[in-house]
């Protein structure tokens, strides 16, 4: 599909007052500790599209979560040096092989290098995230450890890049996920 990324400012509370509404009672229902925090050096607001940004917030969370099954879930927004913000997202999980770790973010591939969906999910979500942070300007890492857990980090910087907003034309974009298809 196309569609163009939308400038807006987003403020950090607001997006985190959301996404702990939508998935503290999934953590709860789990048993599972679930943390929200923005460190007092983060930034309060960030300009950014801000429906993308929860798409892959969104897809990150619901991954630690389907694939923890006991300990805790934790998002937590730390300040970068350029005035941005990286979000971690950090379970403890059952985590990914080092060889695995860039394999998870092919398309319809799991950390297990299969197309078989263990745990559901279609196997888009992550490639598809991958593709909305390089499009915000950012990128996403992931450091993890097989039956340590995973940490998922997402790093954006203050304002969406002009080209990205749409400034030169419609900009190619993956459809929106439902979160019952994110992998």
């Amino acid at each position: 599909g196309h569609a163009d990324l939308r400038e807006e400012p987003v403020p950090l509370d607001d997006l985190a007052t959301r996404l702990r509404a939508l998935f503290e009672p999934q953590a709860q229902a789990k048993g599972l500790t679930f943390d929200i925090t923005r460190e007092p050096d983060a930034p309060v607001l960030i300009h950014t599209d801000g429906q993308r940004l929860s798409q892959v917030l969104k897809n990150l969370l619901a991954n630690a979560l389907k694939f923890t099954s006991h300990g805790r879930v934790a998002l937590a927004m730390r300040a970068r040096r350029d005035g941005g913000v990286r979000f971690d997202v950090t379970d403890t999980g059952i985590g990914i092989a080092a060889d695995k770790l860039q394999v998870i973010f092919e398309a319809f591939r799991q950390a297990d290098g299969s197309t078989s969906r263990q745990f559901g999910g279609t196997g888009l979500g992550l490639s598809i995230s991958r593709e909305l942070a390089l499009r915000m300007g950012g990128h996403i890492d992931v450091s993890s450890q097989p039956g340590q857990g995973s940490t998922f980090s997402v790093s954006l910087p203050p304002r969406l890049p002009a080209e990205a907003a749409g400034d030169d034309g419609p900009q190619a974009l993956p459809p929106p996920v439902p979160m019952a298809l994110a992998a």
